[in-house]
């Protein structure tokens, strides 16, 4: 996050360049970038930036006179110009004895679009010392936005020091001076970079929301110590907040942000975030570390935390590792002080570390992973397995002297951990070769595959053996060892067809893709081995074409089962968009399944699988439609299905409206039945309504509600949003959002563009569109 600081000079900036009369300092306007860490100095130095030559100097004037030797006078409409700026005065005197320059009347600068005036102005050129009276200034930002502001006076303080003295900015049109930032003393140092304003506040709407007494800030827009825009906020777990964040910028490659938290109903929070880059020629490696602390909550009456560390770095040139840590002290922690659904919704918290090593056509790599698991007492959850350690090792390549023959190999051994007690613990070491064929000609591709997958186990004696173990892992109890061996083939065939189509004025071309994948895999019973990672996959139009219907490396199912898929699309031959893609797909089994995920488990019988369906495109210019089914042939079931659709007319012309259902037979509880419709659209001139509403058919209740206005006036906008979310079985949290942003200086409040970003799908900030219109 960058100060709003800098935004303050940069119009400044220009006003240095009224002295280019006789090639003094010149500066440009820059946006103010986010702030990016770099590689420390040892590394690299500061990027020299090189202006094009100006070319020759002329000088035009209704009447030029002068003394050789003494002094220059031009008089009547003068101009001063070059290749790169251009000044006019009504009156110009050069004194080639003192070394000064003199305007009067109206004086004015320019430089492509940039724009300076004043009054009377005198400067002595050698040690830059004069002053300039009446400055007004107008200037363009890169991206095209427009600054505006002015001085009673522009002192100049020496080489590359300025003096202002009541100095305004805005970025409003001229006439419009709906806010204002205003500096009684501002002084500009080139030689240090650094800025000083005393007296600095901002009025809105003729009324001062802001004031500082006095502040200093950075003018080449790199980073600098001090403190951040505040925001305020307000919810029904949190009561009122205000976040006053302050900056520390350490070195070029390591920052820090302490940003303190008043929460009204729960106390003070302190939030520190810490990053930190380095390169050299033997490392490389990047991190960011944060931490939150709420000494003894009001409402839990407990202290409470929340760490996160996350660490990258590569060692020479083919070793990397990573660090990724992360715990909070309960399991409340996001529910009661968080909004945001990416993180209310989490429950497995990573505490992980890993090692890779690259050799080209092999890569080898170890995790150590461990979690925090968070638990809803109206949902619990059971624990994932703790990989203490996983190791890895996959190869590709060529077989040697057989251009026509691919070798794919994949081996890992885990050594599987749980708190529970009761859970069975131990090793498990896989092994999968194979070797592949791929034949392809113009319109197809025949990839047949053959493989051998060997598994065994390596389990804990005293929780094998243990009557009070449980879960799927309970089967194995008397067995310490188990293997598993299997030989696997597959045949992965698809065809490409294409023909020309008219439909109506339209020219199309259509596909025909149709596929065919077979498997072959023998039965093993398996109702001895454990379940430490497995699952069943869910049925999709990517699971049909894999070899295997679970997930992990505790089952292997057996097979002999075809799946046919076919594809059709409708391009547009004019641009290329896919206007329609309608898929097809289902398995057929020539024997009955019987590999389950545990003995009781129910194994899928029938002769075919589900049907899925999936039809999408581009319909007109301003819909996309996407749908999908599953479908149960055998009990004329509808398992899976989702409806959706969005809508784009330009920026700010938004609507989705989307439908899923999902039945889980075994466990209604799992079940899925929602309505999702999001949408932002301009209700009148410069104002835009938000809006999103994700409601389940099935439990009657809303799971996230927001509803918000914003209005943009061009140099300001305003945000209002309130937002409802479920945070667990129980509760929920209401929050509301309220900021005012000055286009070119700052945002006040709360934040809710990612919110907005996040629950409206193709949301965009009116301010940008209405700049580009």
């Amino acid at each position: 996050m960058q100060s709003a600081v800098p935004p303050f000079a940069r119009p400044f900036l220009f006003l240095c360049l009224a002295t280019a009369i006789a090639g003094w300092h010149t500066a440009t306007l820059a946006a103010v970038p986010p702030l990016l860490l770099k590689s420390s100095g040892k590394l690299s130095g500061p990027a020299v930036k090189v202006l094009p030559a100006p070319g020759p100097t002329h000088l035009e004037a209704d009447h030029i006179a002068g003394q050789e030797g003494r002094e220059v006078v031009a008089e009547g409409k003068v101009v001063v110009r070059n290749l790169r700026e251009r000044i006019e005065a009504d009156w110009l005197r050069y004194d080639q004895v003192e070394d000064e320059v003199e305007a009067r009347g109206r004086v004015v600068y320019s430089q492509n679009r940039d724009r300076i005036e004043s009054g009377d102005l005198r400067l002595k050129l050698e040690s830059r010392l004069g002053s300039a009276r009446a400055v007004r200034y107008e200037v363009y930002a890169p991206d095209g936005r427009r600054s505006r502001g002015g001085a009673d006076t522009l002192n100049f303080a020496g080489v590359d020091r300025y003096e202002l003295e009541d100095a305004t900015y805005t970025s409003c049109a001229a006439g419009n001076d709906d806010w204002l930032l205003k500096m009684r003393d501002l002084d500009l140092d080139y030689t240090r970079n650094v800025g000083t304003a005393r007296h600095v506040s901002v009025e809105f709407l003729d009324v001062p929301i802001l004031y500082a007494p006095w502040m200093d800030f950075s003018l080449d827009n790199s980073r600098k110590t001090g403190f951040l825009a505040p925001s305020y906020g307000a919810s029904d777990e949190r009561g009122v907040e205000l976040v006053v964040p302050w900056y520390w910028n350490i070195a070029p490659n390591r920052d820090l942000t302490l940003s303190p938290r008043y929460m009204s109903k729960r106390g003070t929070q302190l939030a520190t975030d810490f990053r930190y880059l380095e390169k050299d020629q033997e490392h490389e490696y990047k991190g960011d570390l944060r931490w939150e602390y709420l000494p003894d909550d009001q409402q839990a009456e407990r202290n409470r935390y929340n760490v996160v560390l996350q660490h990258e770095h590569r060692f020479r040139e083919r070793w990397s590792g990573s660090l990724h840590y992360e715990r909070v002290s309960d399991d409340d922690y996001f529910a009661d002080l968080s909004s945001l659904i990416s993180q209310t919704s989490r429950v497995n918290l990573p505490q992980q570390g890993s090692l890779s090593y690259d050799g080209g056509w092999w890569r080898a790599s170890g995790l150590y992973q461990r979690y925090q698991t968070l638990q809803d007492p109206d949902a619990p959850v059971t624990e994932p397995y703790h990989r203490v350690p996983q190791l890895l090792l996959t190869a590709n390549r060529q077989v040697p002297g057989q251009s026509w023959a691919l070798f794919d190999f994949a081996g890992e051994f885990v050594q599987f951990d749980h708190r529970g007690g009761d859970f069975v613990q131990g090793g498990r070491l896989q092994a999968y070769p194979s070797v592949r064929m791929p034949l392809k000609t113009t319109y197809s591709t025949i990839t047949p595959r053959l493989g051998w997958h060997y598994t065994r186990y390596f389990l804990d004696s005293d929780t094998v053996n243990d009557p009070d173990s449980v879960a799927a892992a309970a089967p194995a109890r008397g067995y310490t060892d188990a293997s598993r061996s299997l030989p696997v083939f597959s045949l992965d065939a698809n065809l490409l067809l294409e023909r020309d189509w008219l439909l109506g004025e339209g020219k199309y071309t259509q596909t025909l893709e149709p596929r065919l994948f077979y498997v072959n895999i023998p039965y093993k019973n398996q109702d001895r081995m454990p379940v430490f990672d497995s699952a069943l996959k869910d049925l999709s139009l990517d699971e049909m074409f894999s070899e295997n219907k679970f997930s992990g490396g505790d089952r292997v199912n057996d097979a002999n089962q075809l799946t046919l898929a076919l594809t059709s699309r409708f391009l547009d031959r004019e641009n290329g968009i896919e206007r329609l893609q309608v898929t097809l797909g289902q398995v057929r089994y020539f024997e009955d399944q019987r590999v389950g995920l545990t003995p009781t488990t129910d194994v899928n019988s029938a002769n075919t699988s589900d049907v899925i369906a999936s039809i999408s495109g581009q319909l007109t210019r301003q819909w996309r439609v996407q749908s999908g089914i599953q479908y149960n042939t055998s009990d004329s079931d509808l398992v899976r299905g989702n409806i959706g659709g969005a809508y784009r007319d330009g920026p700010g012309r938004v609507f989705n409206i989307d439908y899923r259902y999902y039945k889980d037979l075994t466990n209604d509880d799992n079940s899925v039945n929602q309505l999702d419709l999001s949408a932002q659209w301009p209700l009148a001139r410069r104002w835009y309504g938000v809006g999103r509403l994700n409601y389940s058919l099935q439990d009657s209740r809303l799971v996230e509600g927001l509803a918000g206005l914003e209005y943009n006036a061009g140099c300001w906008s305003l945000r209002g949003v309130l937002q409802r979310l479920v945070t667990t079985e129980e509760k929920s949290s209401n929050a509301f959002y309220l900021q005012l942003e000055l286009r070119g200086l700052t945002k006040l409040g709360p934040n809710p563009l990612d919110v907005l970003s996040r629950s409206i799908s193709g949301y965009a900030k009116s301010d940008e569109f209405d700049l580009a219109e």
